[in-house]
């Protein structure tokens, strides 16, 4: 036994094992949150080597004996253990790395269960010394010691970085992880001179001082309650989650990161984009990409635009050191924006055409000669009008339907959809009495597919009911299908769709000076570009409509 005093420091060191334990169990409630699992293990065996070191000196003949007590050397194998989940620990909460397996962990405990048991048998004097030993225990030592450093740093660094937490809870438990390192190695030294007095005092402050400080930064400070993974995991979720499309160069313009969407859009590895120009990928440069108000990338079948954003961003010092670029897709928008444009010129257009004819005829029943006989041809004519400002109305609606809502998948029969279509359009055109066209129809026996059917139905039914009012003798329509979906052509004999109107529609605007008559050529095109399919017109001999639709079966 020691003296009073001794044993009074010593007791103190097991209290505060007791207090570690205690945390470690507290702390241990929490588990699913970053961090919790390994610094409870940290804190534990910091407390198991407190109380069974203290313990241990208490009831030892002579705990300052010259050859390594036993105290002293609980305390070296405990700290030396307690820096590999300490380094998980500040992994895992600062959110820099989270998933340690346990054959990791195993591999970084090797050498520091081997340092432990050599150190301790070297200083008790049960092994003996020499120059490969004392390079071994040095190198050894130096890689426990790193753990310890890093686990510091980074839980200092992260601290300090994020405003929602406070740098002195950070810099408390930095300290709490060297304060036992500290106090065990002050305490190895002091044993012989001045003493073993001195020697159990920094003993006790080994223990006591991070007991002290976790239990500071877990009460005073919530430390579990708010991590620094949180905004660590978030701020690499910003790039790998968004569906923009991220790049960043450096100063050469050559690819240095890019996000997992950009390796999904454009169809390449990450290791084959890294090192590359960026116009190898996106075809421009930076400074085109800056004078660009949109982005257009043909992707499979279909197009799609993207807002380009070119943000250069800087070192500490101001030095600049690269660019960031976004693509953000704004196709949807640009639908919309063109729809809008388009429906309020073409409707304002035949509005005021359809209004003007209407007036016209109807005065003219009220002029003076045709008071007593009024005839037909007027009356036909304002019925006529008013019946198709009402179908350019019915079409305005069905547009704004399918093309502002959300895609809605469903798998249905394209061959027995187009055979319904074409038997409701010929009635419709002729009442029921039969087409005056022939409709020659070639498709497969089934032709089953995955696909928004109220966009592909409106863009079909425009297609073949403009074939049918225009062609002279025959329509021919055929079905075949493709790698990824199905072509629907649609062919008629008649004069053909007027340049203007095509052109309005390459465009995508109509203007004072060039428009359609109607909407039916853009339905189709909103129609078949919701579905990222494909439209094209040919007019050389009457008018081909082919449209593309990809299966999203198959996409």
């Amino acid at each position: 036994m020691g003296s009073p005093l001794v044993d009074g420091l010593f007791g103190v060191a097991a209290l505060a094992g007791v207090l570690l334990c205690a945390l470690a169990v507290y702390c241990y409630r929490r588990w699913d949150e970053p961090g919790v699992v390994p610094f409870a293990v940290f804190t534990i065996v910091l407390g198991i080597a407190g109380i069974t070191g203290g313990v241990s000196a208490i009831v030892a003949d002579n705990p300052g004996m010259p050859e390594l007590p036993l105290w002293a050397a609980i305390g070296v194998v405990a700290w030396s253990l307690s820096t590999v989940p300490w380094l998980i620990f500040a992994f895992q909460y600062t959110g820099k790395y989270t998933r340690f397996q346990r054959r990791t962990v195993g591999l970084l405990s090797i050498p520091v269960v081997i340092y432990s048991v050599m150190a301790v048998a070297s200083s008790s004097g049960r092994l003996a010394g020499g120059v490969l030993l004392d390079l071994f225990l040095t190198f050894t030592s130096l890689y426990v010691l790193f753990f310890l450093i890093i686990g510091i740093y980074l839980v200092v660094r992260t601290t300090h970085e994020y405003g929602h937490l406070s740098l002195v809870q950070g810099v408390a438990l930095g300290v709490a992880g060297f304060g036992t390192f500290l106090g065990l190695n002050t305490s190895g030294i002091l044993i012989d001179d001045p003493g073993i007095t001195a020697a159990s005092g920094a003993y006790a402050v080994g223990f006591v001082l991070p007991a002290g400080l976790i239990a500071f930064t877990i009460f005073g400070y919530d430390m579990f309650e708010s991590t620094p993974a949180a905004g660590t995991i978030g701020e690499q979720a910003i790039a790998r989650e968004t569906d923009d499309l991220v790049f960043v160069v450096d100063q050469s313009e050559r690819i240095i990161k890019l996000n997992p969407k950009v390796t999904e859009t454009f169809g390449v590895s990450r290791t084959e984009a890294l090192g590359e120009p960026i116009e190898e990928i996106l075809d421009r440069s930076l400074d085109q990409l800056r004078r660009m108000d949109t982005y257009e990338l043909q992707t499979g079948i279909s197009r799609r635009q993207f807002d380009p954003t070119v943000s250069p961003f800087t070192d500490q010092h101001g030095r600049q050191l690269g660019s960031l670029v976004s693509l953000h897709e704004v196709t949807e928008r640009e639908l919309r924006k063109q729809r809008l444009e388009v429906l309020n010129r073409v409707l304002r257009h035949n509005l005021r055409n359809t209004v003007d004819v209407i007036k016209s005829n109807a005065e003219a029943l009220t002029e003076e000669e045709y008071a007593d006989r009024p005839t037909d041809e007027h009356a036909d004519t304002i019925i006529d009008s008013a019946d198709g400002l009402a179908h350019l109305g019915q079409k305005a609606r069905l547009i704004d339907r399918f093309v502002s809502r959300s895609v809605r998948d469903t798998e249905r029969d394209l061959t027995a959809v187009v055979s319904e279509l074409i038997e409701d359009v010929c009635n419709a055109k002729t009442n029921g009495t039969g087409p005056d066209v022939t409709v020659e129809f070639e498709r497969p026996e089934s032709a089953l597919l995955l696909t928004d059917w109220e966009a592909l139905a409106a863009a079909l039914e425009s297609a073949i009911e403009n074939a049918i009012e225009h062609a002279e003798n025959t329509v021919s329509i055929t079905i075949t299908e493709y790698t990824t979906g199905y072509r629907i052509t649609v062919t008629d004999d008649g004069p053909g769709i007027p340049d203007s109107e095509l052109e309005s529609l390459d465009a995508g605007r109509e203007t004072p000076l060039q428009h359609g008559s109607g909407l039916g050529l853009w339905q189709i095109k909103w129609g078949i570009k919701k579905l990222n399919g494909t439209v094209s017109f040919q007019t050389d001999s009457g008018t081909t409509v082919e449209m593309t639709v990809p299966d999203q079966s198959a996409t």
